[in-house]
Formats: structure tokens, C-alpha cells, sequence
């Protein structure tokens, strides 16, 4: 009994092996493992797609507000200089380095920036200045000021920009932000208007002297045709 208890025990010993020599266990292993794997990378996706929707909401809260917007390319920019140019920039004036897609993205939410032709901007790795009307003019002195100062003069030439939905290049750029803004226009329109009516009195002086003279010289010269006609009258 004690021989055949032994011969028991020993096959279930050797069939215990065997089940754990058998490829059937690994893929249970290699299984889990995969779902590890496919659960990292999945989460490092949501990682990356929070971010990236965190920098596009950043990209259009620039946006908005802004009437201009124009690029510079970011070779050889240093972090300390665009730091002390932040700082130099007009007040409501945003400078911010974008991924081309995300700024094509961001553009198609704001109608003063929603412009044909935008692709022909997204090109290379670009810092983009975002301008309020009011900051457009400094903005682009700032600029000008730092690539005369730091030696890039024609490395740090405009690329170009977007205005009112246009495409515009580096000289369009420049030549928008010299435009008067509306509170400009505004204060040249008060000052026009407070001028009309001294303007318009005088206007109208003029007028009313030109029109008693003329009624004048009418006057005399119908006096003169009577004079005339009665004087023919009495003629033999």
C-alpha cells in the first residue's frame, strides 16, 4: 500500500512540472504584461492630449482681443532675451512660440484671423506676437529695437502676418500697424467736429457775402438795361 501511495505521489509530482512546462502558462504572463504596456501608453496619450488642448486654449485666449498677429522665426532666440523682451512689450501684447498646427487650428475660432492663404505662414518654428490695436504700432518698434540691438537685422526680419482675415507679409505688417487706431480716429473726429460749426459759420458768412454782391451786381446791371431801354425810348 505504502509503494503504491509513493507511485501517486509521484505522478502527480511529475504531471504538477509538466503543466508548468507548458507553453500554455506563459501567455498568461505575456498577456498581462501587454495590457501593462497598452495601459502606459494609453495614459501617456491622455497626458499628451490634456497638454496639448491646455496650450491651444492658451493659444486662443491670445487670440482673442488681439487685432494683429505676426511671427519671427525662433532660431537662435535665447531664453533671457525673449524674457527681457516680454517685458518690453506694450501692455495686452502676447509673445508665444506655437506649433504651426495648433495655431492653424486656433485661427479658424476668431474671424480676424480666419484668413485664406494662412498654410503659406506655417512653415519652420516661429515665436507669434499677438497684438491688441492699441499695441500694434510698439509691438513692432519693440521688435525692430531687439534685432538692432542684438544683431539680427535680417535674421529677425517679420515673416508675416494676419490682419482683418488677410495674409500679409513682413512690409504689410508694418505698414497696418501704422495706421491710426480707432480711438485715434476718434479724437481726430471730436476735434473736426468741434471745429464744424465755427468752420460752417464762417462757410456760410462767405456765402451769404458772395450772394449780396452778386444780388448787387444784378441789380445794377437791371438798373442798367432800364436805363438803357428807357434812354432808346426817347430817342427820335
Amino acid at each position: 500500500a505504502s509503494s503504491a501511495m509513493g507511485v501517486v505521489l509521484l505522478l502527480l509530482v511529475g504531471l504538477s512540472c509538466v503543466a508548468g512546462l507548458l507553453p500554455g502558462a506563459a501567455p498568461a504572463r505575456g498577456a498581462a504584461a501587454g495590457q501593462q504596456r497598452a495601459g502606459s501608453v494609453t495614459m501617456a496619450g491622455a497626458a499628451a492630449l490634456a497638454k496639448k488642448t491646455t496650450v491651444l486654449e492658451g493659444v486662443k485666449e491670445n487670440m482673442d482681443g488681439s487685432a494683429l498677429m505676426f511671427c519671427v522665426r525662433s532660431e537662435g532666440l535665447r531664453v533671457n532675451e525673449l524674457n527681457d523682451l516680454r517685458m518690453k512689450l506694450p501692455e495686452g501684447v502676447r509673445l508665444q512660440c506655437v506649433k504651426n498646427t495648433l495655431v492653424n487650428i486656433a485661427a479658424k475660432d476668431f474671424e480676424q484671423f480666419n484668413a485664406e492663404g494662412l498654410d503659406g505662414l506655417l512653415h519652420y518654428s516661429n515665436y507669434w506676437f499677438f497684438a491688441t490695436e492699441a499695441g500694434m504700432r510698439d509691438s513692432i518698434k519693440v521688435w525692430k529695437t531687439f534685432t538692432e540691438e542684438s544683431g539680427r537685422k535680417e535674421s529677425g526680419e517679420i515673416v508675416g502676418g494676419i490682419f482683418d482675415a488677410q495674409v500679409l507679409d513682413g512690409k504689410g505688417v508694418e505698414a497696418v500697424s501704422k495706421l491710426p487706431t480707432k480711438q485715434e480716429l476718434m479724437g481726430k473726429t471730436a476735434l473736426l467736429l468741434k471745429a464744424l460749426p465755427t468752420k460752417l459759420a464762417r462757410s456760410l458768412n462767405e456765402a451769404g457775402a458772395v450772394r449780396i454782391a452778386r444780388g448787387l451786381e444784378q441789380a445794377r446791371g437791371q438798373k442798367m438795361v432800364r436805363a438803357v431801354k428807357a434812354a432808346s425810348e426817347k430817342l427820335p
